[in-house]
């Protein structure tokens, strides 16, 4: 069973008189552990996409489960196992790195000291232990995306969202982001979603899909491995 599974979904927006289509027909399946990068210029769709993979909008047609749950009924417990990479970092969330990465665990109840612990052990596993202390302003982009994969990931999720990973990023960091991306997501079994603006920022995928005029292009369900018969020796066959 996929972890995350769209079946046709469509989604309109009204503008006035008229009618614009960021969804149309949209089919995807994405597995444990699994990165997929959705592509698209602007306007695509990629943005409207996220939101209802996260559940902040809802579809206008078709389904989408989480956990083999309908994503509309989902309990907050199952909720929470969705975790959006988000870039911003408000001073009333955190002071510094550590602070800002432990603020999901306050959010359910975990004690301040073991909330710190894990926000440590995180800022660890993204190769950012030496920003625990520093404040948001000092960070170059690159370490913004690694400090806000840290409070992504601190709690554990089953999926994970990324709007554009590498936006603004030195080119030459790119890749060892993206890398770093894949790697967690294939240790933890973290399924993961990422969109990209161009195909520069699609290394590290194992899928690659693009979204044109709200239509999703590419393979859309994981591969299936192919069954091999196996045939028994003649010697076997004969006795």
């Amino acid at each position: 069973m996929s972890v995350l599974a769209l079946e046709s979904v469509s989604k309109r927006y009204r503008r006035g008189h008229r009618e614009l289509i960021a969804l149309r027909d949209v089919s995807l399946e994405i597995e444990n552990g699994e990165v997929v990068c959705v592509s698209g210029g602007r306007g695509a769709g990629r943005t409207t996409l996220l939101r209802i993979v996260a559940g902040t909008e809802r579809p206008d047609e078709g389904r989408v489960r989480f956990a083999g749950v309908e994503l509309r009924d989902a309990s907050d417990a199952l909720r929470r196992q969705i975790a959006f990479c988000n870039l911003r970092f408000l001073p009333a969330h955190g002071r510094d790195a550590c602070e800002h990465v432990a603020m999901p665990l306050h959010a359910i109840k975990v004690s301040h000291d073991q909330a710190g612990l894990l926000a440590h052990r995180a800022l660890e596993r993204v190769g950012a232990a030496d920003l625990a202390f520093t404040s948001p302003h000092e960070w170059i982009p690159s370490e913004v995306v690694r400090v806000a994969l840290a409070r992504a990931i601190v709690r554990e999720p089953r999926l994970l969202i990324f709007d554009e990973p590498t936006n603004g990023v030195d080119p030459l960091e790119r890749d060892p982001l993206l890398s770093l991306i894949q790697g967690i997501a294939h240790e933890s079994g973290i399924a993961t979603l990422l969109t990209a603006g161009d195909t520069a920022s699609v290394t590290g995928a194992d899928r690659v899909l693009r979204l044109s005029g709200g239509e999703l292009l590419g393979r859309t369900a994981p591969a299936v491995a192919e069954v091999v018969e196996l045939r028994r020796p003649a010697s076997e066959s004969s006795q």
